[in-house]
């Protein structure tokens, strides 16, 4: 299971009772909350407490692509509903899992892994293929 499926990190936003909600729009929900006499505000400060700690474990780069590729990426976000950061995460996710699971099959050093607290795994696959080798030749 995607330990950000609840969080969108290109918005900063977390899901969260049917709506996204902006560390900002959240912080005054709580506020209001209380005022109100309502003090059942762990649902909410436990989703400012996961976005807080996704925003602070993530790091940002800037990727270039060309245009028909960036076309394909932000129609297939529109039609799945989320953002083109977040498919582009994906991919590399799955290209780093496959090539990491290449790199086994063919019988090279295991990949080495380490879990983190928000459960995915840091896959090193550097020596997949040997130095300077694609994984995915067709790809380039």
């Amino acid at each position: 299971m995607d330990p950000y499926a609840d969080i969108d990190l290109d918005s900063e936003s977390v899901w969260l009772d049917g709506a996204w909600f902006t560390r900002d729009a959240l912080a005054q929900r709580i506020r209001e909350m209380i005022q109100a006499g309502d003090f059942r505000v762990s649902r909410p400060s436990q989703a400012l407490e996961r976005l807080e700690a996704a925003l602070a474990r993530s790091r940002a780069i800037s990727v270039r692509m060309p245009a028909d590729l960036y076309d394909a990426v932000a129609a297939a976000g529109a039609r799945l509903g989320r953002p083109a950061g977040h498919l582009v995460r994906e991919a590399i996710a799955y290209y780093l899992a496959a090539a990491a699971a290449y790199g086994a099959a063919q019988g090279g050093q295991a990949p080495s892994t380490q879990a983190t607290e928000s459960g995915p795994v840091d896959v090193d696959v550097s020596d997949v293929r040997g130095p300077g080798e694609s994984f995915f030749k067709k790809a380039r």
